[in-house]
């Protein structure tokens, strides 16, 4: 873990001196120090005694009530601890059910609707009363950005090609440590599952390398063996990762006898160097993705007085969920109706609202100021506030 932050670190210091532009003496008489005014401090909110009934008046008042609560209800059939728990945990199961009832008619609705809707050509009338006329700043979001503190906050570029740069500049510093670049390439370039699968084949092979330094079978590995081409090298930075570690390819029979065939082996100096794979296997271990945050793209706009401010087409890449977000979906769905029947805590049920699932990854946000100027900005709806 100590190597990864200390490659990371070095690039973004790299960075960040070469936009400092030129140095100078602290000695020179140019430099300029900024006095410190300290501010005023605040004093904190007094509190304000008020008169607070006995304890005795209170505890009096409740038994009169409860009393008289009885002499109202003497001729009723009074109710259990159990069977109103049991009658509240039905009643939201219910509505619980009814609630995702109405939730999957709504969306077949509104599927019908467009389907209709695309089915249908418009007539002339419709199209005279579309508005076609556009404000400055109607398309002024043209898609989501991101930002890498490894190739600098100055560079701002969409997912895929920000991916694109990352990969070009982990295969370029092979040379200066290959065993780090290689693992941030195998965590920040593929999936969640591939990259979980990747990383648990990678670390048997390693650590069947330790344990049995001696034993040939495992110091080569097939090319062509199905099992290892789906898990390591359909992973970006997975034979990267092993040539990293000292494996060459090569080309040697199966067995006595066969023919000749694609292997990567590793010689025997590399295995006998423990220390080195203990260092690849505990980088493999606590990797992580290249960090890559999503970009505000801050923008300022001025209205002309008694003007409206239009809705802005945004990219689909606001709202739109792949096939396995709709999944997560429908899993948390049937996960928030089991717990409606269940009694949870006020942390518990506070913990869940911090869990809610949103049909949409990104919101844009826009602040209105009295001067007739407002500012727009791009928000990731999963990030710290």
């Amino acid at each position: 873990m100590d190597r990864l932050k200390k490659f990371l670190t070095e690039k973004k210091v790299n960075k960040n001196f070469k936009r400092a532009g030129a140095g100078h003496r602290l000695c020179d008489d140019t430099s300029k120090h900024a006095s410190i005014h300290p501010g005023n401090m605040q004093r904190g909110p007094q509190s304000q005694g008020g008169h607070q009934p006995s304890v005795d008046r209170i505890a009096a008042a409740d038994v009169a009530a409860q009393a008289a609560f009885k002499r109202m209800n003497l001729g009723a059939k009074q109710e259990t601890v159990t069977q109103r728990n049991i009658r509240l945990r039905v009643s939201n199961f219910a509505s619980a059910l009814k609630e995702l009832e109405e939730e999957r008619r709504a969306r077949e609705q509104e599927i019908n609707r467009s389907d209709a809707s695309t089915q249908r050509e418009p007539n002339k009338d419709e199209f005279a009363k579309v508005d076609v006329r556009e404000f400055e700043h109607s398309n002024a979001v043209k898609g989501v950005f991101f930002t890498c503190e490894l190739l600098g906050d100055d560079i701002v570029l969409t997912r895929d090609e920000m991916k694109q740069n990352v990969e070009a500049f982990l295969r370029s510093q092979m040379d200066e440590d290959s065993i780090v670049a290689s693992a941030l390439m195998l965590f920040s370039l593929n999936g969640s599952e591939k990259r979980k699968v990747a990383t648990e084949t990678l670390q048997k092979y390693i650590q069947n390398i330790i344990e049995n330094p001696d034993q040939p079978k495992f110091r080569r590995i097939r090319l062509a063996n199905k099992a290892f081409q789906e898990r390591v090298l359909a992973a970006k930075g997975g034979r990267e990762f092993l040539e990293a570690c000292g494996f060459e390819e090569r080309m040697e029979p199966f067995s006595e006898g066969a023919e000749l065939e694609e292997f990567l082996v590793i010689n025997d100096d590399k295995a006998e160097d423990v220390a080195s794979l203990v260092q690849a296997l505990d980088v493999l271990q606590t990797g992580q993705p290249v960090p890559i945050k999503l970009h505000r793209n801050p923008a300022i706009y001025r209205l002309e007085p008694n003007q409206l401010i239009p809705n802005p087409k945004l990219p689909p890449d606001f709202f739109e969920l792949s096939g396995v977000e709709f999944k997560k979906e429908q899993a948390l769905k049937t996960a928030q109706v089991e717990k409606l029947t269940t009694l949870r805590t006020r942390e518990m049920r506070e913990r869940d609202e911090l869990l809610r699932s949103y049909r949409y990854k990104y919101t844009l946000l826009r602040i209105k100021f009295p001067n007739h100027f407002f500012l727009q900005i791009a928000n990731d709806l999963q990030a710290r506030r």
